[in-house]
């Protein structure tokens, strides 16, 4: 099965708030710094997303960094990190099974 590749966009609606999603060279230094593949900000509502990871890497970011803004909005921080990390992990082996993968934006 043909692999869909998903552009991750420059920003995503989550309960009517809007994260901008940061891709740049210039957050990778910063982002590797702090041994972080990607982060969620919540004041500034940013996701930020290393762009040099393997694409499975970045698609597993996404997912993970997605369920912690849903965690934000909805959830007021009930997710632990583990729990956030086996949910994404879960989530890319569906995506990647439907063919589904997001990728990076260049």
């Amino acid at each position: 099965m043909p692999m869909i590749e998903v552009k991750i966009p420059k920003s995503i609606k989550i309960g009517g708030f809007t994260y901008k999603i940061d891709m740049s060279q210039a957050r990778d230094s910063e982002l590797k710094n702090n041994g972080n593949f990607g982060e969620c900000s919540v004041i500034p509502r940013k996701i930020s997303i290393a762009t040099n990871l393997h694409p499975q890497q970045t698609s597993e970011t996404f997912i993970h960094e997605v369920l912690h803004s849903i965690d934000d909005v909805y959830g007021h921080y009930q997710l632990t990190e583990e729990q956030c990390k086996h949910l994404s992990s879960g989530l890319l082996q569906v995506f990647e099974q439907l063919g589904i993968r997001f990728v990076c934006d260049k």
